[in-house]
């Protein structure tokens, strides 16, 4: 494990005492990975400087979890073994001899070493609690179900009867749950720049097809930037890339709008283009440097040329060392 990480604990641990338990803490995280990072954007071509490829952030996810899984693990069998050293807990059994006993007659397995008479014993079997089982929800009959899903799915959006939707100020996605046996083959969709239509094929649930989104856009779309992918127990993932970076009220026209009141209209990092990131990054690292007392960037900056210009050809301090406070820098 790499010890630089504990440098964090303090403000992991304060985070932690302020929302009580482990699942809100880890909801902390994976919203800060939302907002204020690219963790969850899809790549759209291999020249794409933001985001991951299609399921390559839930892989990273899952095998940091392995990985932490293993150094538990060895953290547990490492300290048994050293309270097992120095006498605390007894050494685990190398040998388990089961002894029957029914109507007096004792039935035992045979050792190597000498038979004796053992006492009886009789066998208890563990009582063994059955645990509650959640009610399977009904199968997938005709129509889709109602979706069940995380905010995440409708944030800034809303959940509907047939799919749910989400959306930032660039773009719109929608989630539609569909049967584990459809193939992406199986699925027909066509998006245009004002009208959307999901669609199984005959024969695939029904003998018709069944049409799942069928109307017109709110707004326009960028047609060519917008995608979909069939992603195994979700269902089907759509995005839409907007014409206009403006926040909608609903998908479809004609649909139940949401409240405005409700959109939460902080522009996320992702969201920006690669010039605002980097003044976004910059005047954060300016910020942080004048919290520490140091220079800022620009500040940095003006010293590297006036180093430069210091030892140049012509300079009254050519072949001295280069001093700063000998200069009158006004940034």
């Amino acid at each position: 494990m790499d010890p630089s990480v504990e440098m964090y604990d303090s403000a992991l641990l304060g985070i932690l005492q302020h929302v009580g338990e482990i699942k809100p803490f880890i909801e902390v995280v994976f919203s800060f990975l939302l907002r204020r990072t690219d963790f969850f954007r899809i790549m759209k071509d291999k020249e794409s400087k933001m985001g991951f490829p299609p399921g390559v952030a839930k892989q990273l996810v899952m095998d940091t979890v392995t990985r932490y899984e293993q150094i538990a693990k060895s953290l547990m069998e490492r300290s048994y073994e050293t309270k097992m050293a120095t006498g605390e807990v007894p050494p685990r059994a190398v040998e388990t001899v089961e002894v029957e006993t029914e109507d007096n007659n004792t039935k035992s397995t045979p050792s190597d070493s000498t038979t004796q008479d053992l006492p009886e014993q009789k066998t208890i079997k563990p009582e063994v609690k059955q645990e509650k089982t959640e009610p399977k929800s009904a199968p997938y009959e005709s129509g889709l179900p109602k979706v069940t899903s995380q905010k995440s799915d409708c944030y800034n959006g809303a959940v509907r009867d047939n799919y749910s939707w989400s959306q930032t100020f660039t773009d719109v996605d929608i989630t539609i749950p569909v049967p584990k046996q459809v193939k992406a083959k199986d699925v027909q969709i066509d998006i245009g720049r004002k009208h959307l239509k999901v669609s199984l094929k005959p024969g695939v649930v029904q003998k018709e097809a069944e049409v799942l989104i069928d109307g017109d856009l709110t707004y326009d779309i960028r047609r060519e930037e917008s995608m979909w992918s069939l992603v195994p127990g979700v269902g089907l993932q759509i995005n839409l890339e907007k014409n206009l970076e403006k926040m909608w009220l609903s998908v479809i026209e004609g649909e139940e709008e949401i409240q405005r009141d409700n959109i939460d209209p902080t522009r996320h990092l992702h969201e920006m283009d690669e010039d605002a990131q980097a003044g976004w990054r910059q005047a954060m690292f300016d910020f942080e440097q004048k919290k520490a007392g140091k220079p800022t960037s620009k500040e940095l900056e003006t010293h590297n040329v006036l180093e430069k210009a210091w030892d140049a050809e012509g300079s009254p301090f050519k072949g001295t060392p280069f001093d700063p406070a000998k200069l009158n820098i006004s940034t």
